[in-house]
């Protein structure tokens, strides 16, 4: 067989869609199998299938299996759909209890198999048929498959369509043709991931049918490697799925891509720290599946390790030791070779003798070697501004601190010089991180100062007392002086304390109680709505109510000197419900002024004001209709009739 390399399914540290590992780690399959769970309440079958494959999958064993098997076989009894045999006889399929056919279900999904049916419909009707152990008709199969095809030839379709034809026997050549027009179809992303539209679900039912249906013919998938390793990579990105389907999807897919005679796509990654060290000087590197199992003895070289900063080469073409205490382990000294601290990147080979094993580009690793620093040749002290004097440094050792407290006002400077040195080279290196806290004793606050390299690689820090006044607020007083060093390549970052520091600033004032800047917790806030104002006296609403009302008593009063004339008043139950509606609307004014606030008022007022409006506009309808009949009336006197509206007047 053909030797071939195998790649990497992920650059660790590099891509964020991807977890540090690239398979199914021990904890990615207990988080599946939580999401499974709830399915063995038995509420429904759908669940219980995904379950049942799923913990087939993870190798898990099946909780209270026999009452499961019961529920699965109850749900296939007599008048069962074929969508619910498909469901019922696939989990009795995983869980190992197979079900019985009946008269009723081999004749449901023999009807169901027939020309017009959809690629879903057929899918159903054929797997619940070969769990079953019902004889299927290869020729009808694919003709309904083919009609199918015609009428909806979607990805979706033709991944239902490619499990249909891997479940017959015979030619299936016609499905198996179109498996290259559902891969073209396939969205690339970042490069790196292939994936159908319509997500995880589409995408694993399409390669997983594809597969088995070239299992089937016994031919070669029209997949290339490349593209096997990418739509690998899409599933590993989506190994986080919250839903049971999804799982049951990606477990299947997973489960095909490290079990098929065709590519084995395979994952590489780190299986030791991430930082190497004088403690831990070896990198270990896990070769396996997508499912996390070992692929047997490999030849496992490690063609070079660069540093990430200068691309300075320290291993080049040397073989990774088998880890005996581990399968699919290899390990590979580096600090033997006297590396500098920093980031590397290591890439990967493995040669196998199987040609399933897919890929064409090495794999690239990251790591960082540590180092521990010490610091060295550390002085610190005072100097005159105009620098009439030399400097007074005083030297300290790590890590003591200076006996004596440093006094200086606003003629002086402050000094510290110190040499940070990689205690395995024993030369001066520089760290991302060397900062001066200075920090008032009292009131703890604090100010941060960076130190920075000269040409001889000497970290110095210098301020001048009288510029710095603003910095430290023209607060004087006792300040303690702190070492910061941190790098993500060091192993012993440092917090020293060097010093105190007494400051004296011109025309400064000691506050009587220092404020203090730590950080505290602070004062809840809760949110007080604004009290409502207050209500008038019930004397002033009570006559501001009377003389609101004073204009409708008057009317009233009018109304019975004059005498009112309501003969022309429409006795109909339109009108009847109209002057109620308005009365109503007069009281709902009433009680808003005593009661009511106006959110209710106004959602009572739509009630009545709705019936109201439509009431009023019929009963003016009808006024307005009679009034023009009696306009006619008058104008046709003896020849109008109310049948005919009018009538011709007789010839003599």
């Amino acid at each position: 067989m053909s030797r071939a390399a195998l790649v990497i399914l992920a650059l660790l540290g590099v891509s964020s869609a991807l977890s540090p590992s690239t398979y199914l780690t021990p904890g990615d399959k207990e988080r599946l199998k939580l999401v499974l769970d709830p399915a063995w309440s038995l509420s429904d079958l759908a669940q219980v299938l995904y379950a049942s494959a799923g913990y087939k999958h993870l190798g898990q064993e099946i909780p209270n299996a026999e009452g499961v098997c019961n529920f699965v076989k109850s749900s296939a009894g007599d008048g069962a759909t074929v969508e619910t045999l498909f469901l019922a006889s696939s989990a009795g399929k995983a869980l190992g209890c197979p079900i019985a056919a009946s008269v009723s279900s081999i004749q449901a999904v023999s009807e169901a198999i027939r020309e017009g049916a959809s690629s879903q419909e057929l899918f159903h009707a054929v797997s619940a048929a070969t769990n079953l152990g019902v004889e299927l008709d290869t020729a009808k199969v694919l003709r309904a498959t083919q009609m199918a095809l015609k009428k909806d030839d979607s990805v979706l379709s033709l991944g239902y369509a490619f499990h249909v034809g891997a479940q017959l026997k015979g030619e299936v050549g016609s499905i198996f043709e179109r498996i290259e027009d559902a891969i073209v179809q396939a969205d690339e992303v970042d490069g790196r991931m292939l994936q159908f539209e319509g997500g995880l679900s589409i995408t694993a039912l399409v390669l997983s049918g594809a597969y088995k249906l070239a299992e089937t013919s016994n031919k070669t998938p029209p997949i290339k490697p490349d593209q096997a390793v990418k739509f690998a990579n899409y599933l590993m990105s989506r190994k986080s799925v919250q839903l049971s389907k999804g799982v049951y999807y990606l477990l299947e897919a997973v489960s095909m891509f490290t079990n098929n005679k065709f590519h084995v796509p395979v994952a590489i990654t780190l299986a030791s720290n991430v930082a190497v060290s004088a403690e831990a000087p070896q990198v270990q590197v896990r070769v396996t599946d997508l499912k996390g199992s070992s692929l047997g003895p490999l030849k496992v070289t490690a063609d070079s390790a660069t540093r990430v900063a200068d691309e300075v080469v320290i291993i080049s073409k040397e073989p990774l030791t088998p880890l005996s205490t581990a399968d699919g382990v290899y390990e590979l000294d580096v600090m033997s070779r006297g590396p500098d601290r920093g980031f590397y990147r290591l890439v990967v080979s493995v040669d196998a003798s199987d040609s399933r094993l897919v890929g064409h580009s090495a794999a690239q690793l990251t790591f960082k070697v540590l180092t521990a620093i010490d610091i060295q040749g550390v002085e610190i002290g005072t100097a005159d501004s105009d620098q009439s004097t030399a400097p007074n440094l005083q030297k300290v050792r790590y890590p003591n601190t200076l006996s004596a407290v440093l006094v200086a006002d606003q003629h002086q400077r402050v000094m510290l010089r110190f040499v940070v040195r990689d205690t395995a080279s024993g030369r001066p290196t520089e760290v991302h991180q060397a900062f001066v806290k200075i920090t008032h004793i009292d009131s703890k606050r604090e100010i941060i100062f960076v130190a920075e390299t000269d040409s001889n690689d000497i970290y110095k820090f210098d301020i001048d007392v009288s510029n710095s006044m603003k910095e430290f607020g023209g607060v004087s007083g006792v300040y303690s002086i702190e070492l910061i060093i941190g790098d993500a390549s060091i192993s012993n970052p440092t917090l020293w304390h060097i010093a105190d520091l007494s400051l004296t600033f011109p025309g400064s004032i000691a506050p009587s109680s220092p404020q203090d800047f730590t950080y505290k917790v602070r004062p809840e806030i809760k949110h007080v709505f604004r009290s409502p104002d207050p209500r008038p006296s019930s004397v002033m609403s009570t006559t501001f109510t009377l003389l609101c009302i004073l204009p409708l008593l008057l009317l009233v009063l009018i109304w019975v000197k004059l005498g009112v004339n309501i003969s022309n008043f429409p006795i109909t139950v339109t009108a009847v419900v109209f002057h109620i509606g308005l009365a109503g609307i007069l009281a709902l004014f009433c009680l808003f002024w005593v009661q009511l606030d106006m959110f209710s008022t106004l959602r009572y007022l739509l009630m009545v004001g709705i019936v109201t409006f439509f009431c009023g506009n019929s009963m003016l309808s009808n006024i307005a209709a009679k009034r023009k009949e009696q306009e006619v009336k008058m104008v046709y006197g003896p020849y109008y009739n109310k049948s005919y509206r009018f009538t011709q007047p007789q010839q003599n």
